[in-house]
This record gives structure tokens, sequence and C-alpha cells, in this order.
């Protein structure tokens, strides 16, 4: 039998009565079971550069894994910038001039990188976590696992 994903009703199509709208097909699920989120990769690191229209169409545990990446490539990014400062003795003028303009603008990108994948994290979650180590992410997908069990189905 087919039930919504949202609210466990049993639906003709993809229409649920209960919640007065259509649903797509991810939601149209069998025996109120829930939507079912399987991870079972995790994003490719380089995906920290792709738009932010891009960003906003990956899934939240994705985002998660993505704002770590970016967050550990900043850093790396302000590191060889303080190192590009400690090298001022050993260039002329005009190189460390343009070491150091790079290194800005790199550090720059990486920050608004950062920044983006909080907001979107922001405007889902309600927060951004401060930290997300891998406790937290092993803790967030243990709470995805355990939400799934409990299926949607009212005791008579």
């Amino acid at each position: 039998m087919k039930t919504c994903g949202y609210c466990g009703t049993k639906i003709q199509e993809d229409y649920c009565s209960f919640c007065e709208f259509t649903l797509d097909d991810k939601h149209v699920l069998e025996g109120h079971k829930r939507v079912d989120h399987v991870i079972e990769r995790t994003p490719d690191e380089a995906a920290i550069f792709l738009s932010t229209a891009e960003l906003l169409t990956f899934e939240t545990v994705d985002l998660l894994f993505l704002l770590k990446y970016a967050r550990s490539y900043r850093s790396e990014v302000y590191h060889l910038r303080v190192i590009s400062y400690k090298a001022e003795d050993r260039k002329t003028d005009q190189a460390l001039e343009e070491i150091q303009h790079q290194s800005y603008e790199e550090y720059e990108k990486a920050t608004r990188k950062v920044w983006v994948i909080e907001n979107i994290l922001k405007d889902r979650m309600g927060y951004y976590p401060v930290k997300v180590t891998e406790e937290f992410l092993q803790g967030y997908l243990h709470r995805i696992k355990q939400s799934q069990k409990k299926r949607m189905v009212l005791k008579k």
C-alpha cells in the first residue's frame, strides 16, 4: 500500500489528502515508512569549489562534510599566507607583493566558500556547527539511521 512519506497516510497515486499536496516520487512510499536517507558515500572534496546554486542541491549531510573540507582548505590557505609573509626577506618587493596578493585572494575565496556552506546549513538546520569533527559526523549519521526505523502507524 502506498503511503505519504511525510504523514504516513494511505494515498492514491501521488496526492496526500492530509498534507493537501502532490508528492514527488521520493515521498511516495510503501507501508508507512519514512523517507530513507541512505548515505553510501561522502562528497568529493573538490565540490567545495562548486557554485552556490550547485551547493544548494546537495543534501544537508553532504554539506556538513563539505563544511569540514572547506574549513580545512581555508586553514591550509591561511598557513600558506603566513609562510609568504615570512619569506619577505628573500624576495624582491614586486615578487613578494604578487605572492601576498594571490594568497590573500585565495584566502578570501576560501573564506567566502566556508560562509556559503555555513549559511546554507543555517537555512536548513537553524544553525551551523562550530566544529565538524568525525564524532559529530558519525553522530549525525547515526541519528539519520535511528530516525528511519520508526514507522508512521497509528494503533487503534
